[in-house]
């Protein structure tokens, strides 16, 4: 799955693996015929240490300039994950359903802050952005994610992507058929990018929700030209810093030791959901790229 091509900068690594996201159907294609070195070699010269206050808050996986904070503040670096924390964790209570909710069946805007609660009593602080795709597209992610496992290249990004022994596929196909289930069911009635907002509003606070620029080059500002996948804790993809040094070039980032902490999370010291709950994880990020962008090279980011 991984190719031999590789780029090495700033004590990082970055190494193309062999999906080309053909599978995916997002509007979001590459502006150019192939990602460049001088573009790799950008975004590992911006990968940079997460001050450990901002550790509690995360960043949405979004490639965009950061404009502001909700309270006025500059947009500090922090990991990122698909939607930020708050929707990729809504999608795996969801998958993991009783099995997380004491009741699964509460209204939707009481689950999301069920789930908010959840973070910030483990030592996170949801955290979202205005008008994020992941959280106004969460109905076309769920219906995408079976759509896309019944493509064999996507199954293998999966399993590639997981830490080895995660991926199991008979607790994966009754997990797409639960959610798939709660969704023909109007488990989500209701849902907007609004009700992840209130609930980050409510429990995190206003330091907690970026501002991202659309400069109408793309699609609400989206010109990303590659998935870039960190392994490495506590780092992250300083956005900012990559648009000034490459007049405004972005990718997709996705912080994978952040994922594998909010599966643990999620798991409770238990095996199977810890599995349910990192599986969900790889599927959001994964499918939720995918219903944004397509054709997108995924690069795995690491220690040199």
């Amino acid at each position: 799955m991984f190719a031999a091509k590789s780029v090495v900068k700033n004590g990082f690594q970055a190494t193309k693996i062999a999906d080309d996201m053909a599978w995916a159907v997002g509007a979001i294609t590459p502006q150019i015929a192939a990602v460049d070195d001088d573009l790799l070699t950008a975004v590992l010269a911006n990968i940079v240490p997460v001050d450990p206050l901002q550790q509690q808050y995360a960043a949405c996986t979004d490639g965009r300039l950061p404009v502001r904070l909700l309270d006025g503040s500059v947009v500090p670096v922090r990991e990122q994950m698909v939607g930020a924390d708050i929707v990729s964790a809504f999608y795996v209570a969801e998958a993991l359903g009783p099995r997380f909710y004491k009741d699964p069946s509460a209204p939707v805007a009481e689950r999301v802050l069920d789930v908010a609660r959840f973070l910030h009593e483990n030592g996170s602080l949801p955290s979202t952005h205005v008008g994020c795709g992941a959280a106004a597209g969460f109905l076309s992610v769920i219906d995408n994610v079976s759509r896309f496992h019944a493509d064999d290249q996507f199954v293998a990004r999966q399993q590639a992507l997981l830490p080895r022994g995660v991926y199991d596929e008979g607790l994966h196909a009754e997990m797409l058929a639960a959610l798939a289930k709660r969704l023909e069911s109007g488990a989500y009635d209701g849902l907007t990018a609004d009700t992840f907002v209130e609930a980050v509003l409510l429990v995190s606070g206003k330091q907690a929700i970026a501002e991202l620029k659309d400069d109408g080059r793309g699609i609400h500002g989206h010109v990303e030209e590659a998935v870039v996948r960190i392994q490495t804790p506590h780092v992250a993809l300083d956005t900012a810093g990559l648009a000034r040094q490459t007049n405004g070039r972005e990718v997709f980032c996705v912080n994978d030791a952040r994922m594998e902490a909010t599966g643990r999370l999620f798991g409770r010291g238990t095996d199977t959901d810890y599995r349910i709950a990192l599986m969900a994880l790889e599927d959001f990020a994964d499918a939720g790229h995918g219903t944004l962008a397509k054709n997108l090279p995924t690069y795995v980011v690491g220690k040199a």
